[in-house]
């Protein structure tokens, strides 16, 4: 036999023994049955905000309470398992709210005789008869709200040689920068939104197979996902649009490599829940020569009484997308640009029981030149990777789509093909930013008991990481009128771009029964820096408090 036939036949043998020896695993001890897994989650926020903008008098005050329930499901056979996910009057607002006979109406044309509320959720609008073109006219308002969300349907089976999954999935698992899975994983405030995808995804464990081939028959499975090295092979369905044309097909594939050790004995010390990953990840299509290479990597473990993680992710290739919507916005000729981006967080804990001390920084690269012919430098932590509760949950997310609405009407009169003003609108992501986030917290109840209880403290100080500090892309595009940026360019609010957004204060008390119902109160105070202020330099302190119950299945 050749070297490559003996090394083909090796394989061939050691996937079918690991396959043998997870079949015998699953028959001894704990056989596998049919099995209907169900969770469930439902929680209200009581939310205060005042104001919403910082120097004006429009949106100041602002209370509401809404409501969300989500539901896993998970139906499990043999060696398949089906998994769904739904949310229920996510973001529903408590209340028949509307005006009656428009859109959204509530039930009832008497609020004094109201009996049944309707479902309506809160948006960033324009009321009628404001200013489209004038940013300070874009306001909190009402709209429809479905009462039923799917975020996943996907299948999965377990194949001799790993896991096959296909269907609509998590785009990543766990709270990574690029992306979230959107359970909560966060530390301030909540997970909202979990990136997904129409995915085809196969993972195998390496570890397993080189097991097989050292130890052969008298290898003990471990099909765990949480200990060993892990390999895992993705393509994404992002766009598709016309069927009968692949132009216009954007798809991403991708590698990920992980090694994790739920113990270990290193240099003489223990070590737990260790990871160390890596994926590469590859964006294009070719109606805007898109061509986009990511490069995230992670580490996360405990030592002793030091936790740590780490995450870095970069970004770099080329597209014409986004330069299609802002040529368009400002006249100019849309171009392919260089895409090259940043990000990195980084936190460590120590446990000085019943004291955590906690050291946080986190950065995003900015972008302060919005044209279409500058590279597109800019990168945005994942939706629910909350950084903070109010200055970027709250503040900049307000007045971010204030400016996405008056450029989405200047847009839509120009027939352009693309709309990338969106991804200007945070929605609270962390971008353009170096930020230092010290936290200690205080574990009120000693460990073991039914009830917990702890507080926990922050300082948040965030500088913009753009040298031209925080830029408005859209009023700044449309404000431009020569071959310098600088002079036309204003931040969110109108004023200059600045150099410092601000100090926030944040304080959480959470009581918790047995790891099922929890009683968050948070709270929050800004003392905002150059880059809030208007074109008067004036922005005043905000203020957040939120009362928030949390139900767990």
């Amino acid at each position: 036999m050749t070297r490559c036939s003996r090394l083909a036949a090796l394989s061939t043998l050691a996937l079918g023994l690991l396959l043998t020896q997870q079949a015998e695993a699953q028959k001894s001890g704990a056989e596998v049955a049919d099995l209907i897994d169900l969770g469930a989650e439902y929680r209200v926020r009581l939310q205060h905000v005042d104001p919403f903008e910082l120097s004006g008098e429009e949106v100041t005050t602002s209370t509401w309470a809404e409501q969300r329930l989500r539901l896993d499901l998970s139906l499990k056979h043999d060696v398949i398992r089906i998994v769904t996910q739904l949310d229920v009057l996510d973001g529903v607002v408590f209340g028949d709210n509307g005006v009656f006979g428009q859109d959204p109406s509530p039930i009832s044309g008497v609020s004094i005789a109201t009996k049944r509320p309707n479902n309506t959720k809160l948006a960033v609008g324009l009321p009628e008869g404001a200013d489209p073109l004038n940013p300070d006219s874009y306001v909190p308002v009402l709209v429809g709200a479905d009462p039923i969300e799917v975020n996943l349907a996907y299948g999965e089976v377990l194949t001799p040689v790993g896991i096959l999954r296909v269907g609509r999935q998590p785009l990543a698992y766990g709270d990574n920068l690029a992306s979230h899975e959107g359970t909560r994983l966060n530390r301030w405030g909540v997970s909202e939104f979990g990136d997904i995808a129409d995915r085809f995804l196969f993972a195998t464990k390496l570890s397993e197979i080189y097991g097989v081939l050292v130890d052969g028959p008298n290898h003990v499975p471990d099909v765990s996902q949480d200990n060993g090295l892990i390999m895992g092979l993705f393509h994404d369905w992002h766009n598709t649009d016309k069927i009968f044309s692949a132009q216009d097909d954007l798809a991403q594939v991708g590698l990920n490599l992980q090694y994790r050790a739920r113990k270990a004995d290193w240099f003489g010390l223990k070590w737990q829940d260790v990871r160390f990953a890596g994926n590469v990840v590859h964006l294009s299509d070719e109606k805007f020569a898109s061509d986009v290479l990511s490069f995230p990597l992670r580490t996360d473990g405990k030592v002793g009484d030091l936790t740590w993680s780490a995450q870095v992710v970069t970004i770099n290739g080329e597209s014409r997308e986004i330069s299609e919507g802002f040529a368009a916005l400002s006249g100019r000729q849309a171009r392919v640009q260089k895409i090259e981006g940043l990000g990195a967080f980084a936190r460590l804990d120590y446990e000085l029981s019943p004291v955590t001390l906690t050291m946080e920084f986190d950065y995003a690269s900015g972008d302060d030149d919005p044209r279409p012919e500058t590279p597109i430098t800019s990168f945005s932590f994942s939706r629910d990777f909350n950084v903070g509760l109010l200055l970027f949950e709250r503040i900049l997310a307000f007045e971010s789509a204030r400016s996405v609405g008056v450029g989405i009407e200047n847009l839509s009169s120009l027939n352009a093909d693309s709309f990338p003003l969106t991804e200007v609108q945070s929605d609270g992501r962390f971008n353009n930013a170096i930020a230092l986030f010290p936290q200690v917290k205080f574990d009120l109840l000693p460990q073991g008991h039914d009830h917990s209880l702890h507080l926990r403290l922050g300082v948040l100080f965030a500088w913009p990481e753009a040298e031209g500090g925080v830029v408005d892309p859209i009023l700044t595009a449309l404000a431009e009128d020569g071959n310098e940026i600088t002079d036309d360019a204003v931040n969110f609010h109108g004023g200059k771009p600045g150099s410092y957004y601000g100090t926030e204060v944040d304080a959480q008390l959470q009581w918790g029964i047995k790891d099922r119902f929890f009683w968050t109160l948070e709270g929050a105070f800004l003392q905002p820096g150059s880059s809030l202020q208007d074109e008067h330099g004036d922005a005043v302190p905000a203020f957040l408090v939120e009362s928030r119950f949390t139900y767990v299945y």
